[in-house]
């Protein structure tokens, strides 16, 4: 690192669309906040994705890596075969060896990545620095006093216990569920010794991820019980979502507008699943007489939009489209958003002061639907029961009940007042001039 400028490369999974907002946000932030007479240059590295055209319309280059995928959704490219994130050994090392020859080309003084295991094992087998950004604190501290809220969803025969019960359980069995499968990454393990990794077997989830410097993207006041147990390297900088403050389309705002009933906002980002989705559109027709209007966000990424629109039979309350729109303007005009829980479109929702109904793929996204849930802003339906008329009996309650609404409101407050990019590169600042500040003695 020379005295007069940084190199960072930040390497994430592209195909997230929330993971690419927040990255982005993180970027533009630091490079507006660049000491004087220091030299910052950012480049991206990416494997492929259709979200690309979002990081050069941020003014940043993008530096292609291997292996090229097609970048539609995190699950397809990686072979996701729940609970390994990799399809193979195979796959994981190859992207593995993709990261290491980037950065071996590119000599970067720090890698900024995500969730993104390849770019954090790649830039510590080449002993580079390394600032990470995670939804949650991505510690056995946190998980096992509480971070989770309830007991997952996959845990079907607890799972339909009453949810007091649940989440007293959750409480006492928090320490155990760390050596559940998700855990342990045994096939990345494996690549990642192949390709030098010192430690032989499988690789846990809290350690694939790890960073010299690690930000959690989310409010602090979610996870006020167990701050004092996680290391002071782990720093909640504050809620960070899609600031896109881009016009909607006529059509999308015309129909989110025009009443007599409520407005309802479904997206499932980049992540959902085709089932979750086409069970929220059946309950959204399924009673003639609900009077509201929904736009449906039929993401690439989950199913063709001819599926989703058949789905909805022609429904003339429902819009169905498969267009990337400006979150935050289609949240304010919307009464209520249903959602598959991931971390930016929950804080997204809840900035806007709208109340939530939910399911969760996996834990991190059902205890974002929980804190909500929690804080009185909205409902988590468990996975079991997200079925047509299930869901729109929970969608009235929402409705009916103003409370929902008001605390959502609440949130809202305390959501924005923090700015979670700003916060997040100051941070970031003082670790890397920290960083130049050793360089230098050395």
């Amino acid at each position: 690192m020379a005295p007069n400028s940084v190199h960072i490369v930040l390497s994430v999974a592209w195909q997230d669309a929330g993971d690419t907002t927040r990255a982005i946000a993180m970027a533009i932030a630091l490079r507006d906040m660049c000491p004087p007479g220091l030299e910052l240059k950012i480049d991206f590295l990416s494997c492929g994705s259709r979200f690309e055209y979002q990081i050069t319309d941020a003014g940043f280059n993008i530096v292609p890596a291997q292996p090229r995928v097609k970048g539609i959704s995190v699950a397809h490219d990686l072979g996701w075969d729940w609970p390994e994130f990799f399809g193979s050994e195979e796959i994981a090392k190859t992207f593995i060896e993709g990261q290491l020859a980037a950065f071996r080309d590119l000599k970067p003084d720090i890698v900024f990545h995500g969730m993104w295991a390849p770019a954090s094992i790649a830039a510590r087998l080449l002993g580079i620095r390394t600032i990470n950004f995670l939804p949650v604190p991505l510690h056995p501290g946190a998980f096992a006093h509480g971070l989770v809220r309830d007991l997952p969803d996959m845990m079907p025969l607890f799972t339909r216990l009453p949810r007091p019960i649940r989440q007293r359980l959750a409480w006492w069995a928090s320490g155990l569920m760390i050596k559940a499968p998700i855990f342990t990454q045994k096939r990345l393990g494996a690549a990642a010794a192949a390709c030098g990794w010192p430690t032989k077997g499988p690789i846990s989830l809290f350690d694939m991820n790890m960073a010299d410097l690690n930000l959690v993207n989310d409010h602090p006041i979610f996870h006020q019980e167990y701050l004092h147990l996680i290391p002071k390297n782990i720093v909640l900088t504050g809620p960070l979502y899609a600031g896109n403050d881009a016009k909607l389309d006529d059509d999308i705002a015309t129909h989110l507008t025009k009443g007599p009933g409520a407005s309802i906002l479904v997206t499932m980002g980049s992540s959902g699943t085709e089932e979750f989705l086409f069970e929220a559109i059946k309950a959204l027709k399924l009673n003639p007489a609900d009077d509201w209007n929904a736009v449906v966000l039929a993401s690439k990424s989950i199913c063709s939009i001819d599926k989703a629109n058949e789905i909805a039979a022609g429904d003339p309350r429902l819009l169905i489209t498969d267009r990337f729109i400006s979150a935050p303007a289609a949240n304010a005009l919307a009464d209520i958003i249903i959602t598959h829980g991931g971390q930016g479109t929950v804080q997204c929702a809840l900035a806007a002061g709208k109340p939530l109904v939910g399911v969760a793929l996996q834990v991190e996204q059902q205890t974002n639907l929980d804190n909500a849930m929690n804080a009185g802003a909205g409902i988590r339906v468990q996975k079991q029961f997200w079925k047509a008329k299930h869901i729109r009996s929970t969608v009235l309650a929402v409705l009916k009940d103003p409370t929902y609404a008001a605390k959502a409101r609440m949130l809202a407050e305390t959501l924005n007042s923090m700015d979670g990019a700003k916060a997040a590169a100051e941070v970031m600042w003082k670790f890397i001039l920290e960083e130049q500040d050793e360089k230098v003695k050395a």
